[in-house]
């Protein structure tokens, strides 16, 4: 995100007294745009959360925030260590705060939930921890929502009580004038020209909700307003699961999306696909993305019934670096499992080959990013008229491969319970995979037809003589 240049402003001279005053144009502009707010202050000591909290109704817009002073220990509130080295100077120690409040606003705001969050930090003395000399208290204050605001507040005193009311009127205002400068921006200030919104509606009882990559550049306020309206209409027209994508060029607009209560569903290199369920009676029956990979491997036999083995240069756990194992690699989208197989075969070794088969699938849960793994077995036989293809060996995947035959493999083949490393021998589990596929029958595939490819596997047939 873009930096935000802060305003230099003398604080207001304000006496300590009673606080709803302070915060009545703050309130009334959050009641008026139903927006949240957030506020982690330090400096102020709970002033600013006190005084939007003294205006009756404030539930309607107080979200959780906290008061973050002391700079390293305010890493298990914020669930991240956001503190900087000790500045020396003044200069330093200011903008040391800018990055705080930036950082800290940015991050609880999608923490959070909140429309609004407000970041405040500064020193209001009679001391300062910095090693030039340093008189007068400041503020900086961070206001991070459908726009962003910052500034930073100089005193001209050190007494620090009046500091910090001062530094809390001055954050109040800033709140107040910023939701009116979104406000503002989202009507007369952001081209009226095609909506930031396409909205479609599905068979379930849902509507589908897309970002076109046009909107990139969009003012935010203008498409939290947008947001704001479709949502309403849904809950209005009693639509219940709600899918919202954004493409990666309006990757600014998912604040407000998460701030409006979508929740991410899965994101991939061009777009951030999120969804919200709006009946509260009823529990989500939104299906979750996809959580199984798929995994190919392959007994390429030559036509010496020799197999070709291959030791990965970095295998997946220690224990079995150097050991012999299948070809293969995962599928990429659109691919079946001869695509998949046929493709890592050739990119890993050069040999070319086709399918025979498929010999046996192994499913495993709770893989890689908590995924499930499904690993599928075929057997496949050399292209061509070489009977036993020279092997190019990528060195970027692989430290070793070769053809074997049957004699040299059960050689190599370790015990089922066998726990030491398995550099230069083939575990159980891999000879049992080949040994299916020289020795049974195998399941079949064939296209069919309809809308989508689609693989049809059938039941199995007698494996040929090898």
């Amino acid at each position: 995100m873009a930096s935000t240049k802060f305003t230099e402003i003398a604080a207001p001279a304000v006496a300590p007294g009673p606080l709803q005053p302070l915060a009545e144009a703050a309130a009334a502009a959050l009641k008026a745009s139903s927006h949240t707010i957030s506020v982690f202050e330090s400096t102020t000591g709970g002033l600013l959360q006190a005084a939007l909290m003294s205006v009756s109704g404030s539930s309607a817009y107080m979200s959780p925030g906290a008061v973050t002073y002391g700079g390293k220990q305010a890493a298990v509130l914020l669930g991240a260590d956001l503190s900087e080295p000790r500045p020396e100077t003044k200069a330093e120690y200011i903008e040391s705060k800018k990055r705080w409040t930036a950082a800290v606003s940015r991050r609880m705001r999608q923490e959070v939930g909140a429309v609004w969050t407000v970041c405040e930090a500064g020193a209001c003395g009679p001391t300062f921890n910095v090693r030039d000399e340093m008189t007068a208290g400041f503020s900086v204050v961070f206001v991070c929502g459908p726009v962003e605001f910052g500034a930073v507040l100089h005193s001209d005193h050190a007494r620090r009580e009046d500091n910090m009311w001062a530094f809390t009127s001055a954050a109040l205002d800033f709140i107040a004038k910023s939701i009116a400068e979104a406000s503002a921006s989202s009507v007369s200030q952001c081209p009226a020209a095609a909506p930031l919104l396409t909205i479609t509606y599905d068979r379930y009882g849902g509507a589908e909700m897309e970002v076109p990559e046009t909107a990139a550049g969009a003012c935010t306020g203008r498409f939290d307003q947008e947001l704001k309206t479709a949502v309403d209409q849904a809950m209005a027209d009693e639509k219940r699961g709600l899918w919202l994508k954004v493409p990666v060029a309006c990757a600014g607009f998912l604040g407000s999306a998460t701030a409006r209560g979508f929740k991410f569903h899965h994101a991939q290199p061009q777009y951030v696909l999120l969804t919200r369920w709006l009946p509260t009676n009823v529990p989500s029956t939104l299906p979750p993305y996809a959580f199984t990979q798929v995994g190919v491997g392959g007994v390429v036999v030559n036509a010496y019934n020799e197999v070709l083995l291959v030791q990965e240069r970095v295998s997946p756990l220690p224990i079995y670096q150097g050991s012999w194992k299948l070809p293969g690699g995962l599928a990429d989208p659109g691919e079946d499992f001869a695509t998949t197989v046929r493709r890592e075969v050739l990119e890993e070794t050069g040999v070319s080959c086709h399918l025979e088969g498929i010999v046996s699938m192994r499913h495993m849960h709770n893989v890689r990013f908590g995924q499930a793994d499904l690993y599928v077995v075929v057997k496949l036989k050399t292209d061509g008229d070489d009977k036993r293809p020279v092997i190019t060996m990528d060195p970027n995947e692989l430290q070793g491969a070769r053809w074997m035959d049957r004699e040299t493999i059960v050689s190599l083949v370790v015990a089922k319970d066998y726990k030491e490393p398995l550099n230069e021998l083939i575990s159980f589990n891999n000879w049992q995979m080949i040994e299916q596929a020289l020795d049974g029958p195998l399941i079949e595939g064939r296209m069919l037809g309809g809308l989508r490819p689609a693989m049809f596997y059938t039941a199995p047939r007698q494996a040929s003589n090898l």
